[in-house]
């Protein structure tokens, strides 16, 4: 017999250990001592400690984000302000900002007025943001610091058009939340009506078709979006003033819904329902804007069955459901009501007024909106959420892996047991 067979037969050996039928059970003997109510205790306490861990990396991140900004080169102040952005759009800093307000005022307002357009437009882009993350503490001072060159950059024929529209966006959400003074706002109305002027019609009442009009179509519609939003601040009767004998009239407004742009005549026609539903009564049958409206509607049916083949395909699908909507308005006064999730709570709104102020919202806070929510005050009051946050109404939180995980070995540890129990009942019996 060959060697390598005769010396494998005296090398193979059992290695099996004595049969345990706790582990073969699948029992972890190291929890074993623990019950499930304090392992649940030291998974809260574990958990909290992540929480706060993660929590501490994000603001160092945060406060990291803040020093380049400081940068020599436009770019890089650029994209700190965009990742600024970005990161202030997942957590909220519950005050963290409120010691570096003065810092923050600064680079915003320094970058508007004297950066480059890509600096420009960023920096608008985050000044609603910033002045809800930094709290109650300090912000009217940065309100009065970022405004007024908000609106420079706005109406500043040297910026970009793209940075310009973002300008008119973010200072519209910038009023509607931090303004309480009427003043500032009537003057914000003012200037946006000095922009979206140039789509009204010409003298001789025809459209404006040229290049400059089509280009700054965006322009013209965000400046337009953004006089809607603040109009529903004023009274009634002041809003019904203003359209019967300031600029723009509701006639004016009318004008718009001629414009080459489509942006224009959607914001047109979402300004025009806004402005009748502000000043109109609800259990008045008659609005003052009564004969405005008859003289409008031809053109709205018009723009609601627009089938016009020089358009594009989707400019005539978007823009007739948004004028039956606006024309269903005008002729049976009903109102789509619509409801959006906000974390756990739900906005509701049925009217004009309402749906405007949530799409700027969304626009200019984007994931914020969720995380704000629940702890600003300024926030809820736009979304018409009640008053004060629901925190202690709150849902719990799903169980992260490791709470399934130990949930499952504790459950599995208990069928187990009980297995084993009729296991040991069954085998006496057979033996007697």
């Amino acid at each position: 017999m060959p060697k390598g067979k005769k010396k494998g037969k005296y090398e193979h050996r059992r290695t099996e250990q004595a049969y345990s039928s706790d582990e073969d059970a699948g029992i972890d003997m190291t929890i074993d001592n623990c019950s499930e109510t304090s392992g649940q205790s030291d998974l809260k306490s574990i958990n909290d400690d992540a929480e706060n861990e993660i929590q501490e990396k994000f603001e160092e991140k945060v406060l990291e984000l803040i020093e380049s900004l400081n940068a020599r080169a436009n770019a890089a102040r650029a994209g700190a302000f965009v990742s600024l952005r970005a990161a202030l759009q997942r957590r909220a800093l519950d005050g963290l900002l409120s010691s570096h307000r003065a810092t923050l005022a600064d680079h915003v307002s320094k970058a508007l007025r004297r950066g480059k357009d890509g600096e420009r437009k960023a920096a608008a882009a985050i000044a609603p943001l910033l002045a809800l993350q930094i709290g109650e503490e300090g912000v009217e001072e940065f309100v009065r610091e970022v405004r007024p060159a908000l609106a420079a950059t706005a109406i500043d024929k040297s910026a970009s058009l793209d940075t310009r529209t973002e300008c008119c966006s973010s200072l519209a959400v910038f009023c509607y939340l931090m303004e309480d003074d009427l003043s500032e706002i009537l003057e914000v109305m003012r200037m946006y009506e000095t922009i979206f002027s140039g789509s009204y019609l010409k003298g001789d009442g025809s459209v404006k078709v040229s290049g400059a009009a089509v280009e700054e179509g965006l322009w013209h519609a965000a400046a337009l979006d953004g006089w809607a939003l603040l109009l529903p601040l004023l009274a009634p009767t002041h809003a019904l003033q203003l359209l019967t004998t300031q600029a723009p009239s509701f006639a004016k407004l009318g004008e718009l819904l001629e414009a080459v742009s489509l942006e224009v005549r959607m914001a047109a026609g979402g300004a025009l329902a806004i402005a009748y539903e502000t000043v109109t009564d609800e259990d008045d049958a008659d609005s003052p804007l009564s004969a405005e409206v008859d003289e409008l509607l031809p053109r709205l049916t018009e723009l609601a069955r627009d089938s016009h083949k020089y358009r594009a395909k989707r400019d005539r699908k978007i823009q007739r459901a948004t004028f039956r909507d606006i024309l269903k308005y005008f002729e049976e006064g009903e109102v789509t009501a619509m409801s959006v999730r906000v974390g756990s709570e739900t906005a509701r709104w049925e009217s004009w007024a309402g749906g405007a102020a949530y799409a700027a919202l969304a626009g200019a806070l984007g994931g914020a909106l969720q995380a704000l929510a629940p702890r600003c005050v300024r926030l809820r009051g736009a979304l018409a959420l009640s008053p004060a946050p629901l925190a202690a109404a709150a849902p719990a939180r799903k169980p992260n892996k490791l709470q399934r995980h130990l949930q499952n070995t504790a459950a599995c540890k208990a069928r187990t047991v009980a297995r084993n129990k009729n296991r040991d009942k069954r085998s006496a019996a057979l033996a007697i």
